[in-house]
Order: C-alpha cells, then structure tokens, then sequence
C-alpha cells in the first residue's frame, strides 16, 4: 500500500490587517478551515507582533499529492473568499511511502 504525506508552509500577507487581534482573527480561521472541513493538521506559526505577515503550516497524509494538493486549493480557496489575502509563497515538504 502506498501513501502520501505532505507539509506546507504558507507565507500570507494581509494588507489590510491594521491590529494584531485582526490578523490573529484571519488566520484562525484558516487554520480552522484547514482542519475542521479539509482534514489538515494546521497551526500559525507566524512571528506575533508582524501585522501583515503570517506563516501558517499545514499537513496531511492522503492517497497521493493530487488529493492533498487539490484539498490546499481548497483551504486557501476558502481564505481568500474570506478576506483580503496576498499568498506570498508556499513551501512544499513530500514524503512518500510504498510498501
């Protein structure tokens, strides 16, 4: 049986953000999103006091990367029809495993 296991870290710029407690606030939820409806292990890994900026990680085990990439589609989908969000980058981590 083969599995995939994937990890992300995304870099997000929130230009309109002007507080902390507003930043906080959108990146919750998209870690909520990410693992309530999309099945990832999410947490915001962001510097605190950048209110603009925040890096959150994400990762997921499914059957191949097409499954868990389609799924982070959907989670930054999901953001970005939520509020005002620049995706700066996204870090990509595979590990695969056939047995």
């Amino acid at each position: 049986m083969s599995g995939c296991f994937m990890g992300f870290c995304l870099r997000l710029q929130f230009p309109e953000c002007s507080t902390l407690k507003d930043r906080r606030s959108r990146v919750e939820s998209i870690v909520h999103t990410a693992k309530n409806r999309h099945g990832f292990s999410a947490a915001d890994i962001s510097d605190p006091l950048k209110i603009d900026y925040a890096e959150v990680g994400l990762a997921a085990v499914g059957k191949n990367e097409n499954e868990i990439r389609g799924r982070l589609d959907r989670v930054l989908a999901a953001a970005d029809r939520a509020g005002e969000m620049t995706v700066l980058a996204i870090e990509e981590l595979e590990m695969t495993e056939d047995r």
